[in-house]
Parts: structure tokens; sequence; C-alpha cells
């Protein structure tokens, strides 16, 4: 199904596929989030179960039968941070949740045209993104939820924000259990810098002299669209025993700022969840635009009588260009 999705989404025009990138703005919002899902190629928008489906799926948050906390970190690309902290609980007939994701890195040292070695001042550049969500099932096998978020990025004095919101379904359907969930996210208003560092001094008549003519301007700057994105996935447990769980998924990605790709994985459970480990295949079909090779992680939880329970997992993404990045991630249940 969800690859007949893509098939329906005109992709050519004159035989050239059209490649949208560099259209869009907050690309830290396509940043895998959790390392279960990091590990499966991000092909777990039908089989997302913890907090992490703030950002995946916010319908499947409402499977949530107790309060939850997921805090995870990665050291990204080019010296860069991301963070992901989200915190869920039953409540009101459904369940709530708050996140933040974060991209920052350290402070760098300024450079103009006239002092290309640097001025010794500093200056940063950081995008945050804080959601709240809320989810809950309407049928006893299907679940709907939503995110609003506020979009933040910001460099120097000059900064960027929006509010967005994602919508997600999940559905377990009769054949076989075989699980089926939707997500779109990033739909909001567009973004455009504004900020002191824009404003500059111009001479409005050069063919005059002296300095009468100068006077302070402000840079224009155009607005950009959020990377809107629909998310088509299915999930399957191929063998489900009380001791032993392999489950393969498939996820459809159709984003506004790039070409339709898929994503596949494969979990493996073992002792009721007490070991498992990933591995992913992602952005199928891209071809020589494929970025990211493969990813693989592994996770271990510790269940407490009382049902508090705690999970560690780890997860690697190989860059075609950039090698492998990594992250770790600590999830208790209480």
């Amino acid at each position: 199904m969800a690859l007949g999705l893509l098939a329906a989404v005109p992709q050519q025009v004159y035989g050239q596929v059209i490649s949208k990138k560099g259209t869009s703005s907050a690309n830290f919002l396509l940043i895998p989030v959790g390392t279960r899902a990091a590990g499966l190629g991000g092909a777990s928008t039908a089989s997302v179960s913890d907090a992490t489906a703030m950002y995946w799926n916010p319908g499947a948050l409402a499977g949530l039968r107790q309060t939850e906390l997921v805090v995870e970190h990665s050291p990204w690309i080019a010296d860069l941070q991301h963070t992901f902290v989200g915190l869920a609980m039953p409540a009101g007939g459904g369940v709530f949740g708050l996140s933040v994701i974060a991209l920052t890195m350290d402070d760098m040292e300024e450079t103009t045209f006239e002092q290309q070695m640097g001025t010794g001042r500093k200056f940063g550049a950081s995008s945050y993104a804080v959601g709240a969500s809320y989810a809950r099932f309407l049928l006893p096998d299907f679940s709907i939820g939503g995110t609003v978020k506020l979009v933040h990025e910001q460099i120097m004095n000059t900064s960027s924000s929006s509010v967005a919101f994602d919508v997600g379904t999940s559905y377990v359907t009769p054949f076989d259990g075989i699980r089926f969930g939707v997500r779109i996210a990033n739909f909001g208003s567009k973004m455009n810098l504004d900020g002191d560092d824009l404003i500059t001094t111009v001479d409005i008549d050069p063919n005059s002299e002296g300095n009468n003519n100068r006077i302070n301007a402000k840079l224009s700057t155009r607005d950009y669209t959020l990377p809107l994105m629909l998310q088509v996935g299915l999930a399957w447990d191929a063998v489900d025993r009380e001791m032993f769980r392999a489950t393969v998924m498939a996820d459809a990605l159709s984003p506004s700022d790039n070409v339709q790709s898929v994503n596949v994985g494969m979990e493996l459970s073992f002792y009721r969840d007490m070991f498992s480990v990933q591995a992913g295949l992602p952005e199928l079909l891209l071809g020589d635009d494929r970025m990211w090779l493969f990813g693989a992680g592994a996770a271990m939880q510790y269940t407490l009588g009382s049902g508090q329970a705690m999970r560690v997992g780890y997860a690697a993404q190989n860059h075609r260009y950039l090698g492998l990045t990594s992250r770790l991630a600590l999830t208790v249940q209480f």
C-alpha cells in the first residue's frame, strides 16, 4: 500500500526526476529522533511505541500505558550537537506529551571581508523545536494524535520562527496484526530571517561626493516553507513468540523538498524486549542522491517488579560522504 501511494505521485517531467533540495527552511526537523528509529533507517511510522512517537507518529502516542521520559543525545556532523527530550503521560482519556528538539553548536569567531582572520568577537547558531502533543484511541485498534510546535532558528542577532503542526494515525489491521501508520509533519507558516545583522549602510547616490547620502538599510530576505513530510508505514511481526520477536517494517516518504523514497528496517527482540537489535536501509529509490546508506542499533531494557523500567539504546548511521554518526538514549518508564 505504501509503495502504491508513492507510485501515484508524479515524479518525472519530460523524463527527468525533479529535485527540490535546498528549497525549505528548518531542515533540522528532518533529523531522526530515537535510537530505535535511527537504527531502523527511519522505518518506524507504524511501529513506534515510546515517547519518540511525538516526532514519528503522534497517533501512536496513545499506546503508552505509563509515564515515560526519553533523553537522547547525538554528536551530529560538523561538530553539531543534536538533542531530544520527551515526556509523555496518560491523562484525560488519552496521552499528553511535551518535547524539545535542539540542534546546537559551540560559538564561532566572527570573520568579515576586512578581517578574514577573525574580529575577536564570538557568535552562536542554534535551532529549536518545542512541541506539545496529545493522542487518544477513537476505536480499539485505531488512534489519532497531533503535535503543535514552535520552531525557532537563530544565528548571531538574526532569527526566524514559525508555528507548525504534525498529525498522525495508527491502525492495527485484522490481517495478521499488521500495523499501519500515517504521519504528516511540519505543516506551518513560512520562515523569514530578520534581525539587526541584516542592517547595512548604503550610499543612495554614489555619483555624489561626501557622506550625506549614506543611510542605514535592511537587507531583504525571502520566505521559505518548512520541510513538509508525508510518511506512510507498515509493520509486521513475522515471528512473535514469548521469548523472540522479529518485526519487518517499510515506510514510504514524500517530502516537499526532495523526491520520494522508501525506508526499510528489521528488528529482532529477545526475552520480552530485554534485548533488541535493529538494522535499516534509508532513502531507497534515490539512486545517486542517496546520502544515508544504513542504520544499526541495539537496546537493553531492565524492568523492576513495580512496573518501572529503564532502557538504554545506541544507534549509528552511515553517511555517504560524512561517515558514521552515533547517538545514545535513556528511556525511563514510571
